[in-house]
């Protein structure tokens, strides 16, 4: 099954396995998408967003339209804030 949540950035890049590990902390899948070895989705996230040069990125797929968020090199919070606000994960996945 596919993860509605997207991390775009580098392997080994600090901020991107630091997002990478947050998610693991949260037992979340993902997928990752390298931006060094596919720049086509560089090219991809940039049309549908503002084309901000910030990475890594989250993209996560809306829980209630169609769509998506994306959240440039965000905090822990702001990414647990959003993932429980698009219903990928409740309050009881968090404290588990």
């Amino acid at each position: 099954m596919a993860s509605r949540i997207t991390i775009y950035g580098t392997k080994g890049d600090k901020d991107t396995e630091r997002l990478r590990r947050e998610m693991r902390v949260l037992s979340m899948n993902y997928n990752f998408e390298d931006i060094k070895k596919n720049p086509a989705a560089i090219v991809r996230l940039a049309e549908q967003t503002d084309g901000s040069s910030v990475y890594p990125k989250v993209e996560v797929e809306l829980s209630e339209t169609d769509g998506f968020v994306v959240l440039a090199n965000p905090d822990a919070s702001t990414l647990r804030r959003t993932l429980f606000s698009e219903s990928v994960f409740g309050i009881t996945s968090y404290w588990i």
